[in-house]
């Protein structure tokens, strides 16, 4: 159960309730994180613009990016991430073998080594903070320096959804379980 209590479109100030009828018209629900994250309208209404930049106005293949975040909530256990994002991965090209072994991705053929250096890079930033030189290669071989740091800020922005989705318990929509996110 959360620790904050969700609010609703009519819990924000009258001023801020075109969040909450942008996100309807956009996604066409309002997911139980940001009923959470508008206790502060304003960080809401900043994370939201952020966050629509690091998914629609980068050069980084979505196909990337959906595998570096559900390597992110794989890696922290959170559920709520990981769901969201295995539904959205497999509207931009993840296959389903690739999200059932994730997991594995050292090891299963389901990934080529431009993946793999993904989720490697995705691992250590979550894991370690610090990135190994041979990891940062790796990744360099198949990534530009603007496609590096939109994964860099992908991965890091992901890694503050989760602390926030585990601190405050948000709970994964019962719709959510069903469709897959």
């Amino acid at each position: 159960m959360a620790r904050l209590a969700y609010l609703d479109r009519d819990d924000l100030p009258e001023l801020e309730r075109d969040i909450f009828d942008a996100l309807l018209k956009q996604r066409g629900s309002i997911g139980n994180i940001f009923r959470i994250v508008a206790h502060s309208p304003l960080l809401l209404r900043r994370m939201l613009y952020f966050s629509d930049g690091l998914r629609n106005r980068t050069t980084l293949d979505p196909r990337l990016r959906e595998l570096a975040i559900m390597t992110v909530g794989r890696l922290t256990d959170c559920e709520y991430e990981y769901t969201h994002h295995k539904a959205l991965a497999q509207r931009v090209g993840v296959r389903p073998e690739q999200v059932e072994k994730l997991a594995d991705w050292e090891t299963s053929p389901a990934f080529n080594e431009h993946e793999r250096s993904v989720i490697r890079y995705a691992t250590e930033m979550t894991e370690q903070v610090q990135i190994a030189d041979t990891t940062f290669n790796a990744l360099r071989a198949v990534l530009d320096e603007e496609q590096i740091v939109e994964l860099s800020l992908n991965i890091a922005f992901y890694n503050m959804v989760v602390r926030f989705l585990t601190a405050t318990q948000v709970d994964l929509e019962p719709d959510a379980k069903e469709t897959g996110g």
